[in-house]
């Protein structure tokens, strides 16, 4: 192990709210939120199914590849990496439907040029799990270990502690995570089938969420050993568990959660107390919520320092949510605010609190993310601000 802090260097992200971080930031903070609707892209088959999409004139595939691409050109730029700093470095990719965009692009593609032929059938034949990280190495001539996360919603945010944990350990030189959701059929259907979606709006937190909205949006995080004179967010304390108890959720009494952010805490040498804000994993989703709320409460008491959940403005980002979250909050704090929650318009008396509604001032000191995923997967993390 080495003693050096970890630092995130630079970031991008491109998000139903803007083409780069800062902009996406900046509509956020001036509340230019445009509710869910139904998706346009060509390849979606149910346009009742709202979803936070980025816009783009092209097709779906062309958009996810242009999201990624633009996520790294704005990270790359922000870090002031060297083509030599690029290619010795080491990418993590966190995402669930970056892995089947090219394949529904491709069916619905062949139904559509051939509606009187047989469906074909969606496979990833010749296609594997590391095939947008392969891609990545290929496009920036990546040298270092490459590697891929598909642990649906804590994918990006695994990959963000697996990262920090290898650069500690000596393993690697530098981290280029990446987060990356294309809107998909098989995800929008999948939350709708399964009673997790909101045909309404997203309400993280809120007496009448429902559930959950997806959104897709793309993002790089960048992380190194040591501090350079551009550095002032620190890295620290990420802690990941998997709760065999449940396969949906973290357990709706809050035990989990609250143990999951007991442990960050004291891996990062940081109490309770010195925690300016939190950004919250705040699905919309009833039990998910609940868990989470409980478990926050249960830790921090009356104590609780100001909660938010994006997703009310970007949707459930699933497997990208970790780097997108981080890289939107990280241009918030540099545009000198932390944003508000957007979907929330009643407490629930069983979580007891609800999450901020204005927009404070991006105060220097330790944020904490949080992320709670299917099959009891927990992931949580701190970002010290320095001045």
């Amino acid at each position: 192990m080495t003693n050096a802090d970890v630092y995130v260097r630079g970031w991008g992200a491109v998000t139903s709210l803007g083409w780069s971080a800062p902009e996406s930031a900046r509509n956020l903070i001036a509340g230019n939120v445009t509710p869910a609707s139904a998706g346009v892209s060509s390849h979606l088959t149910n346009r009742e199914l709202k979803a936070f999409e980025v816009t783009y004139h092209g097709n779906p595939l062309d958009k996810a590849m242009a999201m990624l691409e633009g996520s790294f050109s704005e990270a790359f730029a922000r870090a002031e990496l060297s083509s030599e700093e690029i290619a010795e470095s080491s990418v993590l990719v966190g995402t669930t439907g970056g892995l089947f965009i090219r394949n529904e692009y491709e069916f619905t593609e062949a139904v559509r040029k051939n509606p009187d032929k047989e469906k074909p059938a969606i496979s990833c034949r010749n296609r594997g799990p590391g095939e947008v990280a392969d891609l990545i190495v290929n496009k920036y001539g990546i040298r270092g270990m490459a590697l891929t996360f598909s642990m649906a919603c804590v994918s990006s945010s695994h990959a963000l502690v697996v990262a920090a944990d290898l650069l500690k350990r000596g393993k690697i030189r530098r981290a280029i995570v990446v987060g990356f959701e294309p809107l998909l059929n098989m995800t929008l259907h999948g939350f709708a089938s399964l009673l997790l979606f909101d045909y309404d709006q997203c309400r993280p937190f809120c007496l009448n969420r429902a559930g959950m909205q997806i959104g897709e949006a793309a993002a790089v995080v960048i992380l190194e050993e040591g501090k350079s004179s551009s550095s002032k967010y620190k890295f620290s304390g990420g802690y990941q568990f998997n709760d065999i108890k449940s396969m949906t959720s973290a357990g709706i009494d809050g035990v989990t959660v609250s143990e999951v952010v007991e442990q960050t805490l004291i891996s990062a040498r940081v109490s309770a107390s010195d925690v300016v804000a939190i950004k919250a994993h705040g699905t919309g989703t009833r039990d998910n919520d609940l868990s989470e709320g409980r478990g926050l409460v249960k830790l921090f008491g009356e104590k609780l320092p100001p909660v938010v959940s994006l997703k009310g403005a970007v949707g459930h980002t699933l497997g990208a949510a970790g780097a997108v979250e981080t890289a939107l909050w990280l241009s918030c704090c540099e545009e000198g605010f932390i944003p508000r929650s957007f979907g929330f318009t009643e407490i629930d008396p069983e979580i007891g609190f609800a999450p901020s509604q204005i927009n404070l001032p991006a105060r220097d000191g330790a944020y904490l993310f949080t992320y709670f995923g299917f099959g009891g997967t927990c992931t949580s993390y701190l970002i010290i601000k320095e001045k």
